[in-house]
């Protein structure tokens, strides 16, 4: 069924409910035609006889008529459905054909009598009775009437009409036979049926009336039933008056017979009484043709108030749609131009209506250019009232008419999009021009890229990663390269300990990691990696790009800076300790000559001599902290008790009341390298008693939080500026404040310090702010760090306050 409740036959084609109904109705002479034959047979076979009510004094059906009435039925069912197949065809014309044998020999036996041998086969077939009683001679008209019908070819135009003649004619036969059975007795003088004394059994008479009705209900939607079942005036009268016109009749001659049986009615008053009710039945059926014309009238008004206000809706969906619409006659002439056509080509309606549709399309709906994606779509140039010329897009569609109908063209003006259009194209342009920048920038650069998919597992990579990674296969997947990554210890790396597995998990950047990179001719390479996540324009995870940076020449010149030091350091302290040694004698021997101005040139000699040892063994500490060679000796210090002698021993006599230790927490026992941290400690002391107020004191306060010890050294000096405290910490660093006697450092004393809070695993940092002193602070773990273990606390930043890690 469809959503609109339309029923379908086989051939998936929709039925009306009349076409619906009538096929219901073959079905039911299907069943029940070979149900009255069997009926019949059944009484012969069993009583001798026909059975009730045909041996109640009325006119017997033969047996022949019953197998007649199978046969119908069979071949009526055969040839129901809309496509039979060949085998159906072809039983169900056997089964025709019978029914035209038996006609004939009826026919036959009624006009010529049957030859002995026929009457014998007959005989032995079906009784000694089927000799004796013959079938009404209406009846083998009627059936050969229905065979031959069923006999024709199942095809539209004059076969159609031929099968419903022949059909209609044996209705015509079997009503005949059927209103004698029922009307004969009431009006004849000897109360016989029609013809006399061989009226057509009731039986075949409904058998034959079921199969007539069946076989032009068969194919509903054409000839007689078609013109009955079409959804039309005729139709629909036909619907309702001819099943009264041909049953009305019959129904009331049943009724005044069974009045007449019951001794209800005399014989004088049935033609009078059926004259009377006949008439009463005509003016029913003129009532009820008025009543079905009143419906019909009804329902052609409802049909055009809704004609109407579909028509106003369309013409208001017309006016307001957004965009401009024409409606243009064969003749190329205005009919119809809405608004928003008034808007855009600024003409008033009422001058376009009648005018050449080329007042506002010069080259034509048909002309422009003909957009393929689009089914009878046109881009095209109109051309507006102040001689301006728009760009449309045109559609068009044939709209059917009464006088060949019309044209309806949907226009859009476009103006926007093509400066859309122009713009995207200038944005694709320069985004080529990125994309090509960018691809030589990655085919150049000194570092190894590669974008991952997460997703899919893919990866792209630049031509620096393939020379680092050797070549990659043409759809390389993540992970291809796992077993050739490695940690700067040597141990092999997992997925999930992968830079870009990290980036992809956090969503956040990961590195820079230093690993090992085995190389395809063995050779092992450290490579400096960042991973990033790359996000959409919604802010989702497209994959991560990672950068592989190659340290070999790094670590190279580092070796070779370390060397050079070393050997410029160690070249230097020779000398100076030769100078140092002979200048030492001199001075005795000065002091002993009393020469007091050679004296003092001898001791600058010396100071100066000792501030070139200090620089050569900074640069020394230096190089070996970067490099990572020294190795810390830990011990366990009680961190008060090491503050204090650190300031008893590293601060001058004259100074010592300047500087207070405040222990604000206890401290627990620390694993430090005392000789290392004193050197950071001195540093931060020494620069507090070098820039604080000779008056102000020096505050050194310790605490403990959560397995660290955080000491800090607070001054009341100038401070630092924003940009001095970003960069305090690193190498050969001097701030722009400093005082003349800082340009006697190399600027690493800052830079020592951080690398040796950072070799034990903890950070330093510095809190200043111009003219409001400095605090120094640093922390250390209170066992070995362990990489899994929090990050150390950090005191409260303020303004200019920078941490280092």
């Amino acid at each position: 069924m469809r959503s609109g409740g339309t029923p379908m036959n086989r051939t998936w084609r929709a039925q009306s409910r009349s076409q619906a109904m009538a096929r219901a109705l073959a079905w039911v002479a299907v069943a029940g035609a070979p149900l009255l034959g069997l009926l019949s047979l059944a009484g012969w076979a069993v009583f001798a006889h026909s059975p009730w009510p045909e041996a109640a004094g009325m006119p017997m059906t033969a047996p022949r008529t019953g197998v007649a009435l199978v046969l119908g039925g069979v071949a009526l069912g055969l040839y129901l459905p809309t496509r039979p197949s060949r085998a159906r065809r072809r039983l169900s014309s056997l089964c025709a054909v019978g029914m035209c044998l038996i006609a004939c020999i009826s026919l036959l036996q009624e006009v010529a009598g049957l030859p002995p041998a026929l009457e014998s086969f007959l005989a032995r077939t079906f009784g000694v009775l089927s000799a004796t009683i013959l079938p009404s001679p209406l009846t083998p008209l009627s059936v050969l009437f229905l065979g031959s019908a069923l006999l024709l070819p199942d095809r539209a135009g004059t076969r159609q009409v031929w099968r419903d003649a022949l059909v209609v004619a044996a209705l015509l036969v079997a009503l005949l036979g059927f209103n004698g059975l029922l009307l004969g007795p009431l009006f004849a003088s000897g109360g016989e049926s029609l013809p006399p004394r061989r009226g057509m059994g009731l039986y075949t008479a409904l058998g034959v009336l079921l199969l007539g009705v069946g076989l032009l209900c068969a194919r509903p939607e054409r000839g007689l039933a078609g013109r009955i079942t079409r959804d039309t005036l005729g139709g629909f009268l036909a619907r309702r008056l001819v099943p009264v016109a041909i049953l009305g009749p019959s129904l009331l001659g049943a009724a005044l017979s069974l009045l007449s049986l019951e001794g209800m009615l005399g014989r004088e008053a049935k033609l009078p009484i059926f004259a009377t009710l006949l008439s009463a039945g005509g003016a029913v059926l003129v009532l009820l043709s008025a009543r079905a014309l009143d419906t019909l009238e009804a329902g052609r008004r409802r049909a055009t108030a809704a004609l109407e206000a579909s028509e106003a809706r369309y013409r208001g969906l017309l006016e307001t749609t957004p965009e401009p619409l024409l409606i243009v006659d064969p003749e190329g002439l205005l009919r119809f131009v809405n608004t928003e056509a008034e808007r855009v080509f600024g003409h008033p309606r009422e001058s376009l209506l009648g005018r050449e549709v080329e007042l506002l399309v010069p080259e034509g709906l048909f002309g422009g250019r003909s957009l393929g994606g689009l089914s009878n779509a046109r881009a095209m140039h109109g051309l507006r009232a102040d001689g301006t010329r728009v760009p449309l897009e045109a559609r068009l569609r044939q709209v059917p008419g009464p006088e060949g109908g019309s044209l309806l063209a949907v226009l859009r003006d476009v103006t926007e999009r093509e400066r859309a259009t122009d713009r995207l194209r200038a944005a694709h342009e320069e985004a080529e021009v990125q994309r090509g920048l960018l691809q030589a920038v990655l085919n150049h650069a000194p570092v190894g890229v590669l974008f991952i998919d997460p997703e899919q597992g893919t990866l792209v990579s630049n031509p620096f990663a393939e020379t680092l990674l050797g070549p990659l296969p043409a759809r390389a997947k993540r992970g291809s390269y796992l077993s050739r990554l490695r940690h700067p210890d040597g141990r092999p790396m997992k997925m999930e300990e992968l830079p870009s597995s990290r980036a992809a998990k956090s969503g956040e950047v990961v590195g820079p990691v230093e690993v090992q990179l085995v190389r395809p001719d063995g050779r092992t390479t450290p490579v400096l990696i960042t991973a990033a996540p790359v996000l959409g324009p919604q802010g989702e995870q497209r994959g991560v790009v990672v950068t592989g940076h190659d340290l070999t020449p790094h670590r190279e010149l580092e070796r070779l800076r370390e060397e050079y030091v070393s050997l410029i350091s160690h070249d230097l302290r020779n000398p100076l300790q030769g100078i140092t040694l002979r200048a030492s004698m001199l001075l005795r021997a000065l002091k002993e000559r009393h020469l007091a101005r050679e004296e003092l040139l001898t001791d600058a000699i010396l100071r100066n001599v000792a501030w070139m040892s200090s620089m050569i063994e900074e640069l020394l500490e230096g190089s070996r902290l970067e490099s990572r060679r020294i190795e810390l000796r830990r011990e366990r210090t009680d961190v008060a008790r090491f503050l204090e002698d650190v300031l008893e021993r590293d601060v001058p006599p004259d100074l010592r009341e300047r500087f207070r230790l405040e222990v604000t927490t206890p401290l627990p026992m620390t694993w430090v390298d005392a000789r290392r941290l004193e050197r950071v400690l001195s540093n931060l002391l020494g620069n507090a008693a070098k820039y604080g107020p000779p008056d102000k004191p020096v505050v050194v306060r310790a605490s403990s939080r959560e397995g660290w010890v955080v000491v800090s050294v607070r001054d009341e000096g100038p401070g630092l500026a924003r940009e001095d405290t970003e960069h305090v910490f690193d190498k050969y660093y001097r701030t722009r404040q400093g005082s003349a006697s800082d340009t006697q450092g190399l600027g690493l004393g800052l830079y020592i310090c951080r690398l040796i809070i950072e070799a034990h695993g903890g950070h330093i940092w510095v809190e200043s702010e111009p003219g409001r002193g400095a605090t120094f602070c640093f922390s250390v773990p209170t066992a070995p760090k362990d990489p899994a273990s929090p990050e150390p606390p950090l005191l409260p930043e303020g303004p200019g306050s920078k941490g280092i890690t």
